[in-house]
C-alpha cells in the first residue's frame, strides 16, 4: 500500500474519530442540558405552586446566603464560593452571562442547598426573597434596634444608617422630626421615634426606606391619639413627652407606668432632679456595658458631666434614651390622678422591690428605708 493511500486512510480515520467524539459529546451535552432543563422546570413549578422559594431556612441542609444591594455577578460568585455552594467562580460568571441572569439577582437573604446546580442557584437568586418579619420590643435603643435588624437578615450599611439617624434632614417631611430639639450630646436624633412594633421588611429595602417604615408608623400612632394636642395642654412639647416616656418605659412594667409618669412629673414640677437609674444604664449601654440593677457610685462619678446623668443634671435629659411604647407615652400624658391613685400628687420617689415591681414613697426618709430594705432582701436572694 502506498504512503499516499495510508495517509488518506489515517486522515479519514481521524475525521471519523473526531466526528464520533463530537457526536458523543453532543449527546452527553444534550442529555446534560435536558437534565438541567428538567431540574429548572421542576424548580419553577415548585416555586409557582408555593408562590415563594421552595427552599427555606427549615429545609434540611439549607445554607443562608445574603446578597448585598448592587452586588455584581463577581461579588455573588465569591459569596457562593465562600459558602461552598459552587466550585468555580469562573463557571458561575460565564453561565450567568450566557443564561441571561446578569443584572437580575435580587438583594436580600436567600436559602440554597449544596446539591443545587448552577442554573438552579441562579434562578432562585433572581427572585425576591420572602419578607423578613421583625419584632422590635418596646424600650429598645436605636443601636439595639439596628442590631435586631441585622441579626434578622437585613443587609444594612451601619455607618450610613447611623448618619441618617444622627442627621435626619431627609425626614423633615414628618412634623415631629421638625420639632426634635437638637443638643450637641444628643447623638441619635431619631431615637424615640422608631416605633416598637412588628414589621414586614422587603429584603431589598435600603436604609432610608427602613427608617421611613418606622417613622410612618410613628406618625400614624401619634396622629391617631392626638398626643401633640394633649402635650400642648400640659405645657410640654411632643419631644419632651417622648423623652420622659422613654425613661418611664425602662423604670417599670405597663401597669405601673401611669404612676411612674406621675412621680416624674411631680419631681419636674417641684424642681427636683429625676434621678433615674434608667438614664445611667442608658449611658452604660452606649458604652457597650450591661445595665445594672442598682446605681453604682463609680458610674455617677464617671458620667458626672454627661447631661443624660439625671442625678447630676436637673430636668429632662437631651433626648429619649430608647424608643418607648404606647403605654409609656400615655403614662406621661395621662398620669395617675387623685381619683386613680389617692395622694398621687404627693409621691416623689419609688424604688424597685427586686420582684419586678416598684415601691412608691412620698418622703425622702421613706425612700431611704425602702431602698435599704429591698436592697438587703435582693442580696439575701
Amino acid at each position: 500500500m502506498s504512503s499516499k493511500v495510508t495517509k488518506t486512510i489515517v486522515i479519514f480515520a481521524c475525521i471519523i474519530l473526531c466526528a464520533l467524539v463530537a457526536f458523543i459529546g453532543f449527546l452527553n451535552g444534550f442529555d446534560y442540558v435536558k437534565a438541567q432543563d428538567h431540574r429548572l422546570t421542576t424548580l419553577q413549578e415548585r416555586f409557582e405552586d408555593k408562590g415563594t422559594s421552595p427552599i427555606t431556612e427549615y429545609t434540611p441542609g439549607a445554607v443562608e446566603v445574603a446578597i448585598p444591594r448592587a452586588a455584581t455577578s463577581d461579588d455573588i460568585a465569591n459569596i457562593l464560593k465562600n459558602k461552598k455552594l459552587i466550585e468555580s467562580t469562573f463557571s458561575f460568571k460565564m453561565l450567568s452571562k450566557f443564561n441571561g441572569f446578569d443584572g437580575r439577582y435580587q438583594a436580600g437573604t436567600h436559602y440554597l442547598t449544596p446539591e443545587m446546580s448552577y442554573d438552579e442557584i441562579m434562578y432562585l437568586l433572581t427572585h425576591t426573597p420572602e419578607a423578613i418579619v421583625i419584632t422590635i420590643p418596646e424600650g429598645y435603643t436605636y443601636k439595639q434596634l439596628q442590631q435586631r435588624l441585622i441579626d434578622s437578615g437585613l443587609n444594612i450599611d451601619i455607618e450610613y444608617m447611623d448618619e441618617l439617624v444622627k442627621r435626619p434632614n431627609m425626614f423633615i417631611d414628618y412634623s415631629f422630626v421638625q420639632d426634635i430639639e437638637v443638643h450637641e450630646q444628643r447623638t441619635w436624633l431619631l431615637q424615640g421615634y422608631l416605633w416598637p412594633d412588628t414589621y414586614r421588611f422587603d429584603p431589598s429595602m435600603d436604609e432610608m426606606d427602613i427608617l421611613r417604615m418606622f417613622l410612618n408608623n410613628t406618625q400614624q400612632k401619634l396622629t391617631t391619639g392626638n398626643y401633640a394636642e394633649k402635650a400642648a395642654e400640659m405645657g410640654l412639647t411632643m419631644d419632651q413627652v417622648i423623652t420622659l416616656a422613654s425613661i418611664v418605659q425602662t423604670e417599670g412594667h405597663t401597669a405601673e407606668m401611669y404612676k411612674i409618669g406621675r412621680v416624674f412629673l411631680n419631681r419636674l414640677n417641684s424642681d427636683i432632679g429625676l434621678e433615674s437609674c434608667a438614664t445611667i444604664n442608658y449611658l452604660r449601654l452606649e458604652n457597650n456595658e450591661e445595665p445594672v440593677f442598682w446605681v453604682q457610685q463609680s458610674d455617677l462619678d464617671r458620667f458626672q458631666y454627661n447631661p443624660y446623668n439625671t442625678y447630676a443634671y436637673d430636668g429632662l435629659p437631651p433626648g429619649p434614651i430608647n424608643n418607648p411604647g404606647l403605654a409609656a407615652i400615655e403614662g406621661v400624658l395621662w398620669p395617675a390622678s387623685e381619683r386613680t391613685w389617692p395622694g398621687a400628687f404627693e409621691y416623689l420617689y419609688f424604688c424597685a422591690d427586686g420582684k419586678g415591681n416598684n415601691v412608691f414613697a412620698k418622703t425622702y426618709e421613706e425612700q431611704l428605708e425602702n431602698i435599704e430594705f429591698y436592697r438587703a432582701r435582693s442580696e439575701e436572694d
